[in-house]
């Protein structure tokens, strides 16, 4: 029998869109393609919640696996010596996790999360800089899901841990470096050519008021929570409000001077990752600072702002 993939289907409201509403993704599901992969990817900040146990306790969409971005993630003094938190996972970690859940480079992706959850973007990142080619966001919970009739399963499951992968064997699944990632040296590098002759990189911070006590030198503040609806926070708001959003703070989207993004420790930063795909950029000179202030704050030589500063 041949595979079935999702390009099979005449679909194409879901194959090439990053932003797919709760409707299409019920749709593609009920299509039930060989080629599809239902993702959970909850993740909360500052919280007892647990998005694993969330997971595992259920509903879930049915056959979804379930991403840790602090699980699968460098660790260990030669790929993390520092320690920092849920840092990018080497490619062949990531293969073998994406061996062991099966799923496949061939399929579409499609990360979604409960509601409460801001953070899905982090994990949609993670594929798309991993060299998956097509992976999108549901616009919306999977208590939105239940509300308009998609399939759950309800029984327990039990969730990935990395530490029972087997890193020796060789991996189906075709994983990549990441692309879009920088380090401290190249935001040190991005800090001291702003305000100088000729070009400057764009520095853009997506954190809330942690941004007004601490920032790098010359980063502009484009709230994360200002990415998103109002009534819905795992909804992008439409392309001309985000385009809008942007040229308030004075960025030029479509620039070709490198825009480096940066925050508490790499996750809300996807948010601005996405914005700025939806509203026309090129991925090929935005950047994410992976690190983000969970190093650049905690080492004496970075410098450092305030708003409390910078009005003096």
């Amino acid at each position: 029998m041949a595979t079935t993939s999702l390009q099979s289907y005449k679909y194409p409201t879901l194959a090439d869109k990053t932003l797919v509403s709760v409707e299409d993704c019920i749709e593609a599901y009920n299509l039930k393609p060989d080629g599809i992969a239902f993702v959970d990817g909850s993740w909360y900040h500052r919280s007892k919640r647990s998005g694993r146990a969330d997971f595992e306790a259920g509903p879930r969409i049915a056959n979804a696996r379930y991403i840790d971005m602090d699980d699968i993630a460098a660790k260990g003094p030669e790929l993390n010596p520092k320690n920092l938190p849920h840092m990018m996972p080497p490619p062949k970690l990531f293969a073998a996790a994406m061996d062991a859940m099966d799923i496949r480079s061939d399929q579409h992706v499609i990360v979604y999360g409960r509601d409460g959850c801001v953070f899905t973007p982090r994990t949609w990142f993670l594929f798309q800089q991993m060299g998956h080619e097509s992976v999108s966001l549901m616009q919306g919970s999977l208590e939105d899901w239940i509300s308009l009739g998609g399939d759950v399963e309800t029984e327990t499951a039990v969730a990935l841990r990395v530490d029972a992968l087997d890193l020796s064997q060789s991996a189906t699944y075709r994983a990549r470096d990441a692309q879009n990632v920088v380090g401290m040296s190249d935001m040190i590098e991005a800090v001291q050519r702003q305000g100088g002759e000729g070009s400057s990189d764009v520095i853009l911070d997506p954190r809330g008021t942690s941004f007004d006590k601490h920032h790098m030198p010359g980063a502009v503040n484009i709230p994360y929570r200002s990415i998103v609806t109002e009534e819905n926070l795992l909804k992008f708001r439409p392309k001309q409000e985000l385009e809008a959003l942007f040229e308030e703070k004075g960025i030029d989207v479509k620039t070709d001077e490198r825009i480096m993004l940066t925050c508490g420790s790499g996750v809300s930063v996807c948010h601005l990752f996405v914005a700025l795909a939806e509203c026309g950029r090129d991925n090929k000179n935005t950047f994410v600072y992976d690190g983000s202030w969970a190093e650049w704050g905690s080492d004496e030589r970075t410098p450092k702002m305030s708003i409390a500063l910078e009005s003096n």
